[in-house]
Formats: structure tokens, sequence, C-alpha cells
């Protein structure tokens, strides 16, 4: 039985990762911080987005090592990449 949302969990979750991959964030790191509370938080917001559709187009297109604007995750991807630096 395949049910739809363990599909919408996962795609998300790979799409979290394919960010976070794309702007240099080591996952780690992010789980890390405030004791796996940012991971969690933006693994949420990942999994309820209501633009999705955008990030994946991002996604798709060509490198781009900014964080989108259109990100609800923003914050803590911007956070974790002045971490990186």
């Amino acid at each position: 039985m395949d049910w739809p949302m363990s599909r919408r969990v996962e795609e998300q979750a790979v799409q979290l990762h394919e960010v976070m991959s794309r702007l240099g964030i080591d996952p780690v790191q992010m789980a890390r911080r405030d004791q796996g509370a940012a991971y969690a938080d933006a693994r949420r917001t990942c999994l309820f987005c209501p633009v999705s559709h955008h990030c994946r187009t991002w996604l798709d297109g060509e490198p781009d090592h900014r964080c989108p604007e259109f990100c609800p995750n923003l914050p803590i991807f911007e956070a974790c990449q002045d971490l990186a630096a």
C-alpha cells in the first residue's frame, strides 16, 4: 500500500538535502544547531511549503549558490552559510 503522504515526506526530505547541498550547507552542522531544533524546523517547513514547486524549478535550473528569496527556510540557510564562511 502506497500512502501519498509518505511519498510527499520522502520527496521533500530529498529536496531539502538537495537545496542544502547546492548552498554548501553541511547537514551535520545544521543538525547540531539549537540541539537539532533548526534542522527539525527546516524539515517541517519544507514538508508543508506552499512554494515547493518553485524550489524544484530552482534546483532543476542553472546552479545558483545563493539562497532563493522565495524559500521559507531562507533565514536558517543564510545562518548556516554564514557559519560555513
